[in-house]
């Protein structure tokens, strides 16, 4: 602490010159790929200049290793790591080492190290020791970070309250909403004075925890490693902050070793009291002159951020309110909001939906278990369904089809889960209705020939097991072509229809009628007493056919073929039944026609 204050001194009596803009040329020019947009670390300027602690940092790094830096413009983080991937870029600027980007970047020693730091209300008390907090204490950290994972593994005690963002963190704590957050000591201090959240300040730091930052090169450059790992040697702490204070100041308050200053030469220590006295004055003269000017400044901050959040709550309540989808949240098992989509999907208005149990009232009672377990697991943190199907009940007692998907949120600082609902109706009754022709003739609405298939098969595997007997009955209709020809294919339809339904009506509910094409019919008996009920059901069959049809004010009259094949006698596979049965339909048709 002693040399760093002393040096910062000799700068203020002595400041170091100016950084160059530009690199020491070099025939091949370094091609740099660096994150367009995170202050106060780097970003890119409206014309592409490389700005911040990184750009002037590592522009200082290519200078002392004669380098000479071209900056590839890009539009995000991402697409800077993908033109390093491909060759399109030598180098990344600022990046932590980690095990994943050593497979395909070399790195040099770190230039840049960054303490991770405590941030509260201005009235919390300092913060020595996460480990010390009380059990719930509430932590906002931006998710997918690797302090989140940390800070969730070895301070168990610590209640996480996931966001999207640094400044969604900060807002959080600004709003009493969590009681601290934790990112990088540079990005605290940065945020709070960009944002104007003067109620925030740091309140302590995390030692163990601390970003070192360093320039990744790609792996067929060793080469350019090495020259910028001698550069990097001599960068000297002095220089690092001096550059870090032009972008943004940062204040936290530490623990004097009193001990340690004791045991330094007593020149010293008067030349550090004499810096650190002069240092006060000056701050103090410049707070005097600019408190004026910063009251009034805060002020009109302030205003302009609080119509900018009513600007902001109001647009997102009308995206919202405007939505498509059935938007609800639900806290304490009763819905605590309700988009005008939700209320008219379901027929119910927000009085009465806020007086109903969200899962006893709404869902389906077959689909209630899933439903409250996936919103247990979310409200616990935990991995849940999403996108699912769920039967909503309408206020008529109509049932729905819904697909929804939820998150965790704080709602008046308590769990909640807030739920995207879309109707699938439609959809699920095109899903049954493609389902069913599959297996079903569009003209009859009888078993297809895929459905007749599978139910021998099914069939054939039962009466093997239990020692059955079964039976098919092939039906070929006599004297069909003749009223097509004479009355026309939509009365054949008709009369087909006819059949369909006499045949469904002869037959007991186990059985299984099918059409398998043009005026043909197969009937299957999977449960037989006796092999000779095959044969009065085939009777039956025949005198149902035999009565005439009224058809289009046409009195028609026709008969039926019917081929038995039984199980066992007659074949033990579907094909061999088929053919038996096939065989014996025109065996008769034959007779009939004789």
């Amino acid at each position: 602490m002693l040399r760093r204050a002393l040096a910062t001194l000799a700068l203020l009596i002595c400041p170091l010159p100016a950084l160059a803009d530009t690199a020491v040329e070099r025939t091949a020019p370094v091609r740099l790929c660096v994150d367009p947009d995170w202050p106060p670390y780097e970003w890119l300027d409206e014309t592409g200049h490389h700005r911040g602690i990184a750009a002037d940092l590592v522009r200082l790094i290519a200078k002392r290793a004669g380098l000479n830096l071209q900056i590839v413009r890009t539009s995000t983080w991402d697409e800077s790591v993908s033109l390093a991937r491909t060759g399109q870029c030598d180098a990344l600027s600022f990046l932590n080492q980690t095990p994943e980007r050593d497979t395909w970047l070399r790195f040099t020693q770190p230039y840049f190290f960054d303490r991770n730091v405590i941030i509260t209300r201005a009235e919390h008390a300092p913060i020595t020791d996460l480990g010390a907090l009380p059990k719930g204490t509430t932590v906002a950290l931006p998710t997918a970070t690797s302090i989140m994972e940390r800070i969730g593994h070895d301070f168990p005690q610590l209640r996480i309250l996931p966001v999207g963002s640094e400044t969604e963190a900060f807002g959080m704590v600004e709003a009493r909403e969590a009681d601290l957050t934790l990112r990088a000591l540079t990005v605290a201090a940065y945020t709070i004075k960009n944002e104007g959240w003067f109620n925030l300040k740091i309140a302590g730091e995390l030692p163990d925890y601390g970003n070192r930052m360093r320039i990744g090169v790609v792996a067929a450059k060793p080469e350019l490693v090495r020259a910028l790992d001698t550069a990097i040697a001599t960068l000297a702490s002095e220089e690092v902050d001096e550059i870090v204070n032009r972008h943004v100041a940062i204040e936290m308050p530490t623990r004097t070793d009193y001990a340690l200053i004791a045991k330094v030469v007593a020149g010293f220590a008067v030349l550090l009291l004499a810096y650190l006295w002069i240092r006060h004055l000056g701050r103090l003269n410049r707070r005097l002159a600019d408190l004026g000017a910063r009251l009034r400044e805060d002020i009109a901050a302030r205003e302009q951020a609080e119509r900018a959040l009513k600007d902001s709550e109001q647009h997102y309540r009308s995206v919202v309110e405007m939505a498509q989808e059935g938007i609800l949240v639900v806290q304490d098992g009763h819905v605590t909001y309700a988009n005008p989509a939700f209320s008219e999907l379901l027929g119910y208005d927000n009085d009465e939906l806020a007086r109903m149990d969200a899962f006893e009232s709404l869902i389906l009672s077959e689909d209630l278990p899933r439903a409250r377990t996936n919103h247990q697991r979310r409200l616990a943190g935990e991995e849940a369904e999403q996108r699912y199907p769920l039967r909503l009940v309408h206020k008529s007692g109509r049932i729905l089809w819904a697909e929804t998907s939820g998150v965790c949120i704080n709602w008046n600082g308590r769990p909640a889960t807030l739920n995207i609902v879309n109707d699938i109706t439609a959809r699920k009754a095109a899903e049954d209705s493609i389902r069913h022709l599959a297996h079903h003739d569009p003209l009859t609405g009888l078993p297809n020939r895929v459905l007749l298939q599978d139910r021998l098969e099914r069939a054939l595997a039962s009466a093997q097991r239990n020692g059955a007997s079964l039976a098919m009955l092939f039906i070929d209709l006599d004297g069909f072509k003749p009223v097509n020809d004479r009355y026309g294919h939509d009365t054949g339809d008709a009369l087909l229809q006819a059949v369909a339904k006499r045949l469904n009506g002869t037959l007991r509910h186990s059985d299984t009628a099918a059409r398998i094409g043009g005026d043909e019919f197969v009937v299957l008996l999977p449960v037989l007493a006796d092999a000779g009920d095959a044969g009065l059901i085939a009777g039956k069959l025949r005198t149902a056919i035999a009565s005439p049809f009224e058809i289009d004010g046409h009195r028609i009259t026709i008969s039926a073929s019917i081929g038995l094949a039984l199980y066992p006698r007659n074949g033990d596979t579907a094909a061999e039944l088929m053919r038996t049965a096939d065989g014996a339909m025109y065996a008769e048709k034959r007779q009939h026609t004789a």
